[in-house]
C-alpha cells in the first residue's frame, strides 16, 4: 500500500490498450472473464449465501471512514485523490467532518476493461469500505452502482450521467453530483426551446453507442412539452463530413427541421464532424439554429483521442481551425454554469498551496472536474452528520441527500428528491471560436414536495433568463422561427408574383428606354403642338372698350425726354438712361378687350414685321404656361401670330381693374379686410410661381396685380414680357399703329407717370441692369421679393413708393432728394448706383399721426411692427439676404388677422345676407302697417257704402244702378233738434249727434241693415239692398226701429241731463232703385216713391210713435205676425195714392207680442 492509503500499483492493470469503445455495451461474460478470480469468488459468495451481512474480512473500527476512490485510468486528472485529501482537511476546518474521524482514501483504477468493478468487489470485501466515490464512466457505474445496493453501501457519482442512475428500484443507495446529468441536460434544453417557441425540432443522434441514452431522455422531455419531432437522424460515430454527405441525411434535415439537437455525445468533439458536414453543404444559414448540448470533456473519458489543450473544437491540432471555426460559427451551446477562469484561478492557488502540487502541472482543461471531487465530500459528511452507524447504512444515507442544498465552491449545489444534482446551465452563442457571451442562463430551482410527489418531472426545474437579445446574425437580430415563412422546402410560398416582378423588371428594363424616347418625341410633337396659339379668326376685338385697368409693357427703349429742354439736356450730359430711348417705335401700351369662344379677354396687339419663330426654351415656356393654373394667377389664354400681320397677347380679363386703380380710388374706402386679402392673395400668388417651373415672376408691381368679379387679386403679365421684349428688339415686332391717325395705337401721353410707378417698385440690381445696358433683365426670385415689399408697403399704406419725394412742378412729376429737383431718370440711376449704406434710398413708412390719407390713421393699430421689419427685410440690398417667400407668406398669416371669416366675397355675402335680413324686417314691418291701413280703409268704405258695393269697387268692378223689387226704408227725426241746437254749443252738438248715430249704428249692425245717410238729425236705414234677403227686409227694419225708439227713450244729454228725448220713426216696404253715385266721393244711393213714402212715413208721424205703410204692415202681419200694430187711419203724405196708416191712441204704433 502507498502513501496516502493508496494501494500499491500491482493491484492496477496495464492502460496501454485502448478503451473500448463507448458505442458498444460490454456483455457480463466478458466482465466475469477479465474480473480477478479471488475477487469474483468473494463476491459471488457473499452475496449468495449472506446478502445482508457485513464484510467478513474486516471489522471497521468506529470513527474510521473508509472511501472506495474508483479512479479513471486517465493520467491528466491524477491529481483527484489530492483534491480528496484537500476537501478532508478544509471539512474538517469548517466542523463539516468530526475532529475524532480518521478518513482512509483508498484509490484504485476503473474505467479500463471494467477494473472499477474488480476493484470496488476487493474495496468492500477486503477494505471495507464505508462510501464508493466514481467510477467515472456510465458502463462501470451501473454495475458497481447495482452491487452497492446489495452491500448496503452508499455510492456518488461525479462524471457518469445516464439517466438510468436516478432509478431508485435499481440504485437506491446512489447519489449524483455530476454535471453531466443527461435528464437535466434535457430538461434545460427543452426549456431554452419554448421560451423561443419552438415547437418543431430535429434531433441527430449517434446510431449505436451508450451516448444513445442521453437522447431518450431529451426524446422524452419534447414529448411531455408538447414539442413536434420533424426527424430523427442517426449518424455512424466518427464518420469523416464526406461520408455524412454522401449518406444523403442532410438534406432530409433540411427539407424537414430548421432548429435542430445535435446530440452525438457527452462532448462537443463528438459533433465536430457533422458541424463540418453541415458547412461543407452549405446548409447553414440565419434560418437554421444548430443547439449543442455539451455534458463533459472527452479529454477526460478519451484523453488518447484528444490532446491537453483541445478544450474546443478549433482548438485540436489535427484540424483545419479556421474552417472548424466557421463550421460553429452561430451555433448555440448548452453547458455546466459558474465554471469561470477566475474560479480556476482561485481554486489552483488554493490547491497548490494545500498539496505542494505546482500550479503548471494542473491541466486547465480538466479544472472543472475536481471541485467536483469537493462536492462529493460534502455531500457525503452532510448526510452523515458525524453518526458512525448513519454512514454505515447505505440506504439512510441516501435518504438523507434527497431534497438538499447546500453551498459549494462555485456556488448552490441542490439535490432533488433522487439525490441527484440539479445543475445550472448557461446557454452560450459560438462567436469566431469563443464561448464568453451568455445569451441566455438556465438556473436551476428545487419545486415543493407536493408537487415532486404528484409528478416527480416536476421536482425541479430550471428557470430561462434572457441576458441578451438580438444577436442573431439576421436583419431583425431575432432567432428565426422553428417554421420558416415558405416551410421547409419553400413550397408554402406562392412565387408566381417574384417571377411575374423579375418579368416585369426584365420588360421595364428592354421597354422603358424605348418608351422614355417615345415619351420624348411625344412630348417635343406636344411642344411644337402649340396649344395655347389661337386663330385670329376665333377672336372678335371688342372696338371702342378698354380695360379698367392698364396691362402694360415696357418695350427695350423707351424716350423718357420730356418738353422741358433744361431737364432733357441735363439727362443727356450725363450720359444715362435716358434720351437713348425712342418713343416712337416703343412705348406703353394700353390693353383692349376681345372676345374669344365666349371667353373675355384683355389683349396686346403688335405689328409683325416679320414671320416669328419661337425657340425650344420659348416653346417649353409657353407651355407650362398655358397649363399653370392658380387661383391667385390670371389665366394665359394664348397668342395669335402669323395672321394678317398681327402678333396678338391674350389673357383672361379680370372686370375690377389693377390692384393700383382700386387702392388709389379715393371714391373707395376699403377696410381691413380688404388689405388683409390683398396682401395675402399676391403672397400666395407668387409663392405658386417660385414653386413651379416658371420659378419668378419677373416684372411684380402693382400695375400687375389685378382684381377679378370676386375680389380675388390675380397675378398677371408673367413670362411673356421677355418674349415680347425680344421679339421688340429684334425688330420682329413694332407697336401697333392707327391707320387713321399713323401713330401708336394706345401709346399713352408721356406726361403720365406709369414708367415711374413701375420701375421704382424693382429691385436696385434691376434697375442697374436697365440703366447699364438698356435691356430688361429676366429677373430672379430675390427680385420678387423686393418688389413684394414695394407692393405690401402700398397696400398696407396706400401710398406710392417714396411718396415723400414727389412733388409738384407745372402739374410734372419730379422727385425731390437732398435738396434738388430730380426727374424719374435721376431717381432711376439713384437707385441703381448707390453703394453705401448711407446712399441707399429706400420708401419710408408713413408715420401713425401724420393723417396721411384713409388707412395712415388706423394701420398702426392694425399691422405689427414685426411685419414692417419684414418689409424692410425684402428691400436689404444683397438679394441673397432677402427672406424667402415661404417665410414671407409664414410673416404675413401671423400679422394680418381678419377680422370677419372666409374670403372677401364671403364677407361680402355675409353683408348682403344681414342686409337682406334687414330688409325682409322692414318690409315685413311695413307691410304690416300697410295692412293696418288697408284695414282701416276697408272699415271706413265698409262703412260708407255696403260690404259688397265695397268689394267690387276695390277690385276695380264696375257697379251698375240696379233695381230691388221690394225692400224697406226707415227715416228717423229727433223732436226738438231746433230748439235744442239753438240753445247749445255746436260742439255740444257734434258730441249729442255723434253719441245717439253711434248707439243707432251699434243696433244696425246687429241686424240685415244698411245705414244710407244722416243728414243733420235724420237717419235713414234700408234693408234688402243691395243684398236681397226675401221678406226677411221688413223683420230687420221693425227690429231696427223698436230698438232705436227704446234707445231715445234711455238716452240722456250730456249738458242737459234733464232733457226727455223723443223720436219720430216711419217705415215703407217698396220697390226701389239704388245705385253708386259720384267719382271723388262715392255714396250709395236709394231712389223711388218707396224712399219718399218712407219719408212722409216719418214726418207726419208722432213722438215717439212707429209709424208705417200699408205695404210694410202686410209683409209683417203675413210673414211675421209676432209683430202687434194698430191701425191710426188714412192720412194724404204728398205721392201718387192715399196710404192706410196703423195708429192707437196713446199706445205704440205696432209692437211684438212678447212685450205687449
Amino acid at each position: 500500500m502507498g502513501p496516502s492509503g493508496v494501494i500499491s500499483s500491482k493491484w492496477l492493470h496495464k492502460t496501454s490498450t485502448p478503451p473500448p469503445s463507448d458505442s458498444s455495451t460490454h456483455s457480463l461474460s466478458e466482465f466475469l472473464h477479465r474480473i480477478h478470480p479471488f475477487h469474483l469468488y468473494l463476491l459471488f459468495y457473499n452475496s449468495i449465501f449472506f446478502p445482508m451481512s457485513t464484510p467478513i474480512y474486516f471489522i471497521a473500527a468506529e470513527g474510521i471512514v473508509r472511501i472506495g476512490h474508483l479512479h479513471p485510468a486517465n493520467p491528466i486528472i491524477a491529481h483527484e485523490p489530492d483534491v480528496l485529501k484537500m476537501c478532508a482537511d478544509d471539512l474538517k476546518k469548517r466542523n463539516i467532518l468530526p475532529q475524532n474521524y480518521s478518513l482512509n482514501v483508498f484509490t484504485m483504477e476503473s474505467c479500463n476493461k471494467f477494473s472499477g468493478v474488480e476493484h470496488a468487489a476487493f474495496l468492500h470485501y477486503i477494505k471495507n469500505a464505508s462510501v464508493y466515490f466514481g467510477p467515472g464512466c456510465n458502463n462501470e457505474m451501473l454495475v458497481i452502482g447495482r452491487l452497492a445496493p446489495r452491500w448496503n453501501v452508499p455510492i456518488i457519482a461525479h462524471m457518469s450521467g445516464d439517466d438510468a442512475l436516478s432509478d431508485r428500484v435499481q440504485f437506491p443507495t446512489l447519489g449524483s453530483v455530476a454535471l453531466t446529468s443527461a435528464s437535466e441536460m434535457a430538461k434545460a434544453t427543452v426549456t431554452y426551446l419554448n421560451l423561443n417557441n419552438w415547437d418543431q425540432i430535429g434531433i441527430v443522434r449517434p446510431s449505436t453507442g451508450y451516448e444513445r441514452l442521453s437522447v431518450y431522455s431529451l426524446q422524452h422531455q419534447i414529448k411531455k412539452r408538447d414539442i413536434n419531432l420533424n426527424v430523427l437522424i442517426d449518424i455512424e460515430p466518427f464518420s469523416s463530413p464526406e461520408e455524412i454527405i454522401a449518406s444523403g441525411k442532410l438534406t432530409t434535415l433540411r427539407n424537414q427541421a430548421r432548429i435542430v439537437v445535435v446530440e452525438l455525445g457527452m462532448d462537443i468533439h463528438t459533433v465536430t464532424n457533422f458541424m463540418l458536414a453541415v458547412h461543407r453543404a452549405e446548409i447553414k444559414s440565419e434560418e437554421f439554429v444548430f443547439v449543442i448540448p455539451w455534458l463533459i470533456s472527452s479529454t477526460v473519458i478519451h484523453p488518447e483521442f484528444f490532446q491537453q489543450n483541445d478544450h474546443y473544437p478549433w482548438e485540436a491540432t489535427n484540424v483545419d481551425k479556421q474552417e472548424v471555426k466557421s463550421a460553429f460559427e452561430n451555433t448555440i451551446i448548452i453547458t455546466a454554469h459558474g465554471y469561470d477562469k477566475k474560479f480556476f484561478d482561485e481554486f489552483q492557488l488554493k490547491f497548490s498551496t494545500a498539496t505542494g502540487v505546482l500550479a503548471n502541472h494542473i491541466q486547465p482543461n480538466n479544472m472543472p472536474h475536481y471541485p467536483i471531487c469537493h462536492y462529493m465530500m460534502l455531500c457525503f459528511f452532510m448526510a452523515d452528520g458525524g453518526g458512525y452507524n448513519v454512514h454505515m447504512n447505505g440506504s439512510l444515507l441516501w435518504s438523507r441527500m434527497t431534497n438538499r442544498q447546500f453551498i459549494g465552491m462555485t456556488g448552490q449545489v441542490l439535490m432533488n428528491n433522487k439525490a441527484i444534482r440539479v445543475p445550472s446551465y448557461a446557454t452560450y452563442h459560438a462567436i469566431n471560436g469563443t464561448l464568453k457571451v451568455i445569451v441566455v442562463e438556465l438556473g436551476a430551482k428545487l419545486n415543493d414536495r407536493g408537487a415532486c410527489e404528484k409528478n416527480e418531472d416536476m421536482c425541479s426545474e430550471h428557470v430561462a433568463h434572457e441576458t441578451i437579445q438580438y444577436y442573431w446574425p439576421s436583419d431583425s437580430g431575432k432567432l428565426p422561427p422553428a417554421v420558416p415563412k415558405c416551410g421547409f422546402t419553400g413550397a408554402d410560398c406562392d412565387y408566381r408574383p417574384y417571377f411575374i416582378g423579375i418579368s416585369l423588371i426584365a420588360f421595364i428594363l428592354t421597354v422603358g428606354p424605348l418608351s422614355y424616347f417615345i415619351f420624348l418625341k411625344q412630348k417635343e410633337r406636344l411642344l411644337y403642338d402649340m396649344t395655347w396659339r389661337i386663330p385670329r379668326e376665333s377672336i372678335k376685338l371688342l372696338e371702342g372698350k378698354s380695360v379698367g385697368f392698364n396691362l402694360y409693357i415696357l418695350c427695350f427703349r423707351y424716350d423718357f425726354q420730356r418738353s422741358e429742354h433744361s431737364l432733357a439736356s441735363k439727362s443727356q450730359s450725363s450720359g444715362s438712361f435716358s434720351g437713348s430711348m425712342n418713343s416712337k417705335q416703343n412705348g406703353l401700351i394700353a390693353a383692349k378687350q376681345a372676345v374669344s369662344n365666349g371667353v373675355k379677354l384683355a389683349i396686346k396687339r403688335y405689328q409683325q414685321v416679320r414671320n416669328i419663330t419661337f425657340p425650344k426654351s420659348e416653346l417649353k415656356l409657353l407651355k407650362e404656361l398655358k397649363i399653370l393654373e392658380n387661383d391667385n394667377l390670371n389665366k394665359f389664354y394664348g397668342i395669335s401670330f402669323n395672321q394678317q400681320n398681327e402678333f396678338i397677347v391674350m389673357w383672361v380679363l379680370c372686370s375690377r381693374g389693377s390692384l393700383e386703380d382700386i387702392l388709389f380710388n379715393d371714391e373707395l374706402k376699403l377696410g381691413r379686410n380688404f388689405q388683409v386679402s390683398f396682401a395675402k392673395d399676391v403672397v400666395k400668388g407668387l409663392n405658386f410661381l417660385h414653386t413651379s417651373p416658371l420659378l419668378h415672376h419677373g416684372m411684380l408691381c402693382l400695375q400687375n396685380c389685378l382684381v377679378d368679379s370676386n375680389w380675388t387679386v390675380k397675378l398677371t403679365n408673367f413670362a411673356t414680357e421677355q418674349i415680347i421684349f425680344e421679339k421688340l428688339d429684334h425688330n420682329e415686332l413694332r407697336p401697333f399703329v392707327n391707320a387713321d391717325s399713323e401713330s401708336a395705337e394706345d401709346v399713352p401721353d408721356p406726361t403720365k407717370d406709369f414708367a415711374r410707378k413701375k420701375y421704382l417698385q424693382q429691385a436696385p440690381e434691376i434697375i442697374r441692369e436697365i440703366v447699364t445696358t438698356k435691356v430688361i433683365p429676366d429677373g430672379s426670385q430675390a427680385a420678387d421679393i423686393y418688389a413684394l415689399g414695394m407692393v405690401l408697403y402700398q397696400i398696407l399704406f396706400r401710398v406710392e413708393p417714396f411718396h415723400e419725394r414727389n412733388k409738384s412742378i407745372n402739374s410734372k412729376p419730379a422727385f425731390l432728394f437732398q435738396n434738388s429737383i430730380f426727374r424719374f431718370p435721376e431717381l432711376m440711376e439713384m437707385l441703381a448706383m448707390a453703394n453705401d449704406d448711407d446712399q441707399l434710398i429706400r420708401p419710408t413708412f408713413p408715420s401713425s399721426n401724420t393723417g396721411e390719407g384713409y388707412n395712415l390713421q388706423v394701420t398702426y393699430h392694425y399691422f405689427l411692427f414685426s411685419l414692417l421689419s419684414c418689409i424692410e427685410a425684402c428691400w436689404l440690398e444683397i438679394p441673397e439676404m432677402r427672406p424667402p417667400i415661404k417665410k414671407v407668406r409664414t410673416m404675413v398669416n401671423a400679422n394680418l388677422k381678419s377680422t370677419g371669416k372666409g374670403s372677401l366675397v364671403d364677407q361680402m355675402m355675409k353683408m348682403m345676407e344681414e342686409y337682406t335680413a334687414n330688409l325682409e324686417n322692414m318690409v315685413r314691418d311695413r307691410t304690416a302697417l300697410l295692412e293696418e291701413a288697408q284695414k282701416q280703409a276697408d272699415r271706413l268704405l265698409n262703412s260708407m257704402l255696403p260690404k259688397s258695393i265695397a268689394e267690387d269697387l276695390k277690385v276695380g268692378k264696375p257697379v251698375l244702378p240696379q233695381l230691388y223689387s221690394c225692400a224697406t226704408v226707415l227715416f228717423s227725426d229727433i223732436r226738438g233738434f231746433t230748439r235744442i241746437s239753438s240753445t247749445s254749443t255746436p260742439l255740444q252738438v257734434v258730441t249729442f249727434l255723434n253719441d245717439m248715430f253711434s248707439g243707432f249704428d251699434a243696433i244696425i249692425a246687429k241686424h240685415d241693415a244698411y245705414k244710407v245717410e244722416t243728414i243733420g238729425d235724420a237717419y235713414m236705414i234700408v234693408s234688402g239692398v243691395p243684398t236681397e234677403n226675401g221678406n226677411n227686409h221688413a223683420q230687420n227694419i221693425a227690429d231696427v226701429a223698436l230698438k232705436m225708439r227704446a234707445f231715445i227713450c234711455n238716452f240722456k244729454l250730456a249738458h242737459r241731463p234733464e232733457e226727455l228725448m223723443m223720436v219720430r220713426i216711419g217705415f215703407h216696404s217698396g220697390p226701389v232703385a239704388a245705385g253708386v253715385v259720384g267719382l271723388a266721393a262715392p255714396r250709395y244711393c236709394l231712389f223711388g216713391d218707396t224712399v219718399n213714402t218712407a219719408s212722409r212715413m216719418e214726418s207726419t208721424g208722432v213722438a215717439n210713435k212707429i209709424q208705417i205703410s200699408e205695404g210694410a204692415y202686410n209683409l209683417l202681419h203675413c210673414f211675421f205676425p209676432q209683430f202687434q200694430m194698430v191701425e191710426r187711419g188714412k192720412i194724404e203724405v204728398k205721392v201718387s195714392r192715399f196710404m192706410v196708416l196703423l195708429i192707437s191712441r196713446n199706445q205704440l204704433i205696432f209692437r211684438e207680442k212678447e212685450s205687449a
